[in-house]
């Protein structure tokens, strides 16, 4: 995981690239390291699967932008945009990346230390979380639009 410089917003996607669909996090992120558009501000990371080890990070950000796969018994590819709070982290209808330790769980534990950035989620409706390296063509397919979600929200953070 490079992480370079901290910057003011951090887009960051998690999930295992291993078991397809889970992975859309960070093919998300991959895809985005293309870009020549995104501000000086922004920096990219692929959080992969490292749950807590990733704590340090968020705390160091002023924006998140989290990327993952959120199974919701919705059709495959539909995306989410939320806030943590819109979520109740023992919810029964959503879950997210398969880690011990998911994503909501690491912005509660930066916001008991005081140092949780303003987080938006985007979750992403996985078809097939089984071993494979390829996203599912109905996921794939989401990616760009995906990101355009993630290039509006850093225009507005700016």
């Amino acid at each position: 995981m490079d992480c370079g410089s901290q910057k003011d917003i951090l887009v960051l996607g998690v999930g295992n690239i291993l078991l397809k669909d889970e992975g859309i996090g960070v093919h998300v992120v991959r895809k985005m390291q293309d870009l020549s558009e995104l501000p000086q501000r922004v920096d990219l990371v692929e959080g992969g699967t490292h749950g807590v080890n990733l704590l340090w990070l968020i705390c160091k950000a002023e924006k998140l932008i989290l990327i993952d796969a959120v199974e919701t018994d919705s059709t495959p590819g539909t995306i989410f945009r939320f806030k943590p709070e819109d979520v109740d982290s023992d919810c029964d209808g959503v879950r997210f990346s398969l880690g011990e330790i998911g994503p909501l769980e690491v912005l509660d534990m930066a916001r008991l230390c005081d140092s949780c950035p303003d987080t938006v989620i985007f979750g992403i409706q996985p078809k097939e979380i089984e071993w494979g390296l390829e996203l599912t063509p109905e996921v794939a397919s989401k990616i760009p639009q995906v990101i355009e979600l993630i290039l509006e929200e850093i225009k507005n953070s700016l």
